[in-house]
């Protein structure tokens, strides 16, 4: 990720740009070679969008933000980095960032990398001057050739507009071993430097299993940033994925459907990562079971149907539940409830259509991500074990100290580290499950491998 391109400031300016040349206001700065003229009618549709998601981003400066509020660390502090839950804005921050890193783009050679020791955020950067206020803000830029990522962010669009057809067969059900592992990361697919960590430090109890003998899988929550362009999952996600691409047969790879992977219509979720080798075991399904006579791991699609449960995936979640005599554990991107998002509509699609077995008492456990913490909550709902764990790949400020977590919060790590501007960021970190028969041993573990705490789920 690009530093300019985490800045609030900076991708509204250049968002404005875009809108302006796709409403014909500024079609003068049309490039002939850009591939503009494929998108045809989209321009104007797109351009209303970016105005609409523009001013929602102007009215969202002062409310909350994912996964809940925290407080500026430092005095004269830069923003908070920044990723949009808007759609329309994340596309853009997608397109700045494919234009930029283009070997064929007029701008391609200002992107540097920096050399700095674990960043907190990212490593890389636009040169130019900068301004002595922030260190992010990077005043004397502009984008060279605005035709060619207004093209991307309307091609964006009409994917976003136009979704991958949902696939409603389930993934072949996977019949896991008495004793096995799973590593569970959520949130991850950012590509910068601290979720690389996490994901070598995920890779050493993934190693220890393969060594051992124990049947290992790791399993994303979902989410690619900023909006699952194709190149994203290259770049970001399958680059730095645990299990190397020789090692398919030898380790389990799942990932789960998320919002920013439908931001450009899920096209290049289904048509490019489920079609990684490593992935195969998902046949090109966004939901999927893993199970033994124990337990049966249910990874449900919650993005195809943003914040829901496409269809048919709540009968089939009842059948597996009235067929089988095992715990049950669900795995979603979106959260069932929250201590740190204050809104009705926060899991309320997934808790009716999941009413009947929830009513019942039959999820045992459920693990989201989508908010960028590890939270352990008390039993609620009627599901005895809930656990956030949506902190694998996002920067994000701590908490601070003296905040008290929200019932039914009973866990959330407060450590943190501390930037040379005083910003305090939240660690990353991700849960390894080890199953042995009914007990399941469940440790979570910080990107750099320090155990935080750890539980016993029965």
């Amino acid at each position: 990720m690009i530093s300019e391109i985490l800045d609030r400031e900076f991708v509204l300016t250049q968002a404005r740009l875009i809108q302006k040349h796709l409403s014909g206001l500024s079609t003068s700065s049309r490039r002939r070679s850009s591939p503009m003229d494929a998108v045809g009618a989209i321009e104007k549709e797109a351009a209303e969008l970016l105005d609409r998601a523009i001013q929602s981003e102007d009215v969202a400066r002062s409310t909350v933000r994912r996964g809940g509020t925290s407080t500026r660390s430092a005095r004269g502090s830069p923003n908070e980095p920044y990723i949009s839950s808007d759609p329309t804005i994340s596309i853009v921050q997608s397109s700045l960032e494919e234009y930029l890193r283009d070997p064929t783009s007029p701008d391609q050679g200002k992107v540097v990398r920096r050399a700095e020791h674990d960043p907190f955020v990212t490593d890389s950067e636009v040169v130019g001057e900068r301004s002595p206020r922030d260190r992010r803000i990077f005043e004397k830029f502009s984008v060279t050739d605005i035709g060619w990522v207004s093209s991307l962010v309307a091609m964006g669009i009409r994917k976003f507009k136009s979704p991958h057809p949902f696939n409603p067969e389930p993934a072949p059900t996977h019949i896991l071993n008495d004793r096995c592992r799973l590593i569970v990361v959520g949130d991850w697919g950012s590509g910068v430097p601290r979720a690389q960590k996490t994901a070598a430090s995920m890779r050493i109890h993934l190693k220890s299993a393969m060594e051992a003998g124990l049947e290992c899988h790791v399993v994303h929550l979902g989410d690619v940033y900023y909006s699952g362009f194709e190149y994203e999952y290259r770049d970001r996600f399958l680059a730095y994925w645990p299990v190397y691409p020789d090692e398919a047969s030898l380790a389990g790879s799942w990932c789960l459907n998320g919002n920013h992977d439908m931001y450009s219509g899920g096209h290049a979720y289904f048509d490019y990562l489920l079609k990684d080798p490593r992935f195969a075991r998902q046949a090109g399904s966004s939901f999927f079971c893993l199970a033994n006579k124990h337990w049966q791991i249910l990874g449900l699609d919650t993005a195809w149907d943003d914040n829901g449960l496409k269809d048919p995936q709540a009968s089939w979640v009842n059948k597996r539940v009235s067929d089988n005599d095992s715990k049950t554990m669900i795995l979603t991107h979106h959260q069932l409830f929250s201590a740190r998002e204050h809104s009705d509509d926060v899991g309320r699609v997934l808790r009716e259509k999941l009413g009947s077995v929830l009513d019942a008492g039959k999820i045992d456990a459920a693990l989201w991500g989508h908010e960028h913490r590890c939270v352990l909550y008390e039993p609620h709902g009627n599901v005895k074990y809930a656990r956030l764990i949506g902190h694998g790949g996002v920067p994000v400020w701590a908490d601070d100290s003296d905040s008290a977590l929200p019932k039914p919060g009973m866990f959330q790590s407060s450590e943190f580290m501390t930037s040379i501007l005083g910003e305090k960021f939240a660690y990353m970190g991700y849960a390894v499950l080890d199953f042995d028969h009914a007990k399941i041993l469940a440790n979570y573990f910080d990107e750099n491998g320090k155990l935080e705490t750890s539980e016993i789920i029965s």
